[in-house]
């Protein structure tokens, strides 16, 4: 059976494993926010890619652990230690030249955690270089969706809510175009939904 790179690619990005693991269970609150469903298990988990890390020097290895690292700690609000993470992340790329698919996912979730630091001039610039280089790059282009809807929630944080539903109608209709796995339709529905119930009132 051939093995389908981009679900990997896709199962990566969101910190997901093939064997998922209980403890990276989440759900999304109304503010469009991931939480994780057992905070104590999160952080076990984290401590033990912290573990892990600092048993491996392969590059590859080490952006992958920095990078779920990053997105793990950001749950659990743990937002500077996120941040570090991912910029330590993104040095070990370009001091690799690993490649702009590595580069392009370690900065989709730098600026997810810049947004929840509420530094928006930083993640609003971020987000526009990334959506830019997706459109354009064709070595990027499978992380557009991604890309459109996290820069989609930065706008929902911003309450700048018409260019919110624009990014994740987008995002859907991608979504949809190459079937992606049903919990990103949903979170992605779920997006759209709650957006459209803000600007109804």
């Amino acid at each position: 059976m051939a093995k389908n790179h981009y679900l990997d690619d896709s199962r990566q990005l969101l910190g997901y494993y093939l064997f998922m693991d209980k403890r990276l269970e989440k759900y999304f609150d109304e503010n469009l926010r991931d939480n994780p469903k057992d905070p104590e298990g999160l952080r076990n988990f984290s401590i033990e890619l912290e573990q892990s890390l600092k048993l491996t020097t392969d590059p590859l290895q080490r952006i992958r652990f920095l990078g779920e690292l990053g997105v793990h700690l950001r749950t659990l609000g743990d937002l500077d230690r996120a941040e570090q993470c991912l910029r330590d992340a993104l040095k070990i790329i370009q001091e690799n030249n690993l490649g702009i698919k590595w580069e392009i996912q370690q900065k989709i979730r730098l600026a997810h955690v810049l947004q929840w630091k509420r530094s928006f001039n930083e993640s609003d610039s971020l987000f526009s270089e990334i959506i830019n280089t997706c459109r354009s790059n064709v070595d990027a282009t499978i992380y557009l969706d991604f890309a459109l809807q996290h820069a989609g929630k930065n706008f929902f944080d911003q309450n700048r809510l018409r260019e919110a539903l624009a990014f994740f109608e987008e995002t859907m209709s991608l979504r949809l175009k190459r079937k992606a796995p049903q919990d990103q339709i949903e979170s992605t529905d779920l997006a759209i939904k709650r957006t459209k119930s803000l600007l109804a009132y």
